[in-house]
């Protein structure tokens, strides 16, 4: 027996580094689970289920990393999250 606790979560967070797998509206919904928002941060962009709170999603910890660099602790990112960076500039997010 250990005393190691082990926390399984079923949340992801996916980082487009190729052009090629630049996530279509419907992937993006598929991934998230739901509508999605589109949530700027200074490198980049995150894309999230805009109900996910109201559906009682668990905390995703990278998300809301890089949100609170950006704007502070004062809010979470819940859910599966997809971040397109910057320099992706042919992405369609961010047409």
């Amino acid at each position: 027996m250990t005393d190691k606790k082990e926390i399984f979560s079923n949340i992801q967070f996916k980082k487009i580094k190729d052009i090629k797998d630049d996530p279509s509206l419907k992937e993006a919904q598929t991934f998230v689970g739901g509508y999605v928002e589109m949530v700027r941060v200074g490198s980049g962009i995150l894309l999230i289920d805009e109900e996910g709170k109201l559906k009682n999603k668990e905390v995703n910890a990278y998300a809301s990393e890089m949100y609170a660099n950006e704007y502070g602790d004062a809010d979470i990112i819940v859910g599966n999250a997809i971040y397109i960076p910057n320099t992706l500039t042919k992405s369609q997010w961010f047409s």
